[in-house]
């Protein structure tokens, strides 16, 4: 029952993505994209961790956002920046860094606590482009406005444990920081509305967490990134 649920609500919550991101490009696809203006969505696949953290690990989630890259130069020099509104931060096994999450560990047998943090970003950078390849670096501001942490357990009779608990009072929310990356085109030929894939990586300098120090926050993520509008306006090289 609860996967239907989950696959239910999952199915509903594509349907209203597609549905506004058609009306997006219906209403402002020509005035988003043109021969000196770029935008498009995001999706990726992004690998946080909080390094400093003796026996953290990294965890998996996702993100979704949008892109936009203004050329500033007769060359292939563009001035970027990407708002990613589901961008996630954190790490696993910090179970000695919360030790007070339950009282008898006597029984259980496995035990994991997790901090997942979901922030906005917005890094502002400068990109170069060649036919094939884009690189880009500069710097990334990021704000935590959801922060959960999640104990999970398993009894020695098998029993499942769940606690979960706001973080936000754990937390520092804003941080800022390095970000770089490198992406491919899959229609070289047609760069301005071009799909592309690529790398990112941030590196936070503030310390997201209030009792640690010393820890900083590092995501890598693998993005998909898709024009959107504004083909009637870009003119073919």
């Amino acid at each position: 029952m609860r996967n239907k649920l989950l696959l239910t609500v999952l199915f509903v919550a594509i349907t209203f993505s597609g549905m506004s991101q058609a009306m997006w490009i219906m209403i402002f696809g020509d005035k988003l994209s043109n021969d000196k203006m770029q935008s498009g969505v995001s999706v990726s696949l992004a690998y946080v961790d909080m390094l400093g953290l003796d026996d953290a690990q990294p965890m998996m989630n996702w993100a979704i956002g949008g892109f936009s890259e203004i050329k500033i130069s007769k060359k292939d020099l563009f001035f970027a920046f990407d708002f990613t509104f589901k961008s996630p931060l954190g790490a696993s096994n910090l179970n000695r860094y919360f030790p007070d999450a339950i009282s008898d560990t006597s029984v259980l047998t496995t035990q994991n606590i997790t901090m997942d943090n979901v922030s906005m970003s917005l890094p502002l950078y400068l990109k170069y482009k060649t036919k094939f390849l884009g690189f880009g670096a500069g710097p990334q501001m990021s704000y935590v406005y959801k922060s959960k942490l999640e104990y999970k357990a398993k009894t020695t009779d098998g029993k499942r444990i769940l606690i979960k608990d706001n973080g936000k009072e754990l937390i520092h929310r804003f941080d800022v920081g390095a970000f770089v990356m490198a992406e491919v085109y899959f229609t070289p030929s047609h760069p301005k509305t071009s799909m592309r894939l690529s790398l990112r990586y941030y590196y936070g300098f503030l310390e997201p967490l209030k009792n640690q120090t010393g820890v900083h926050n590092s995501v890598l993520m693998a993005t998909f990134g898709i024009p959107i509008g504004g083909k009637s306006k870009v003119k073919d090289e």
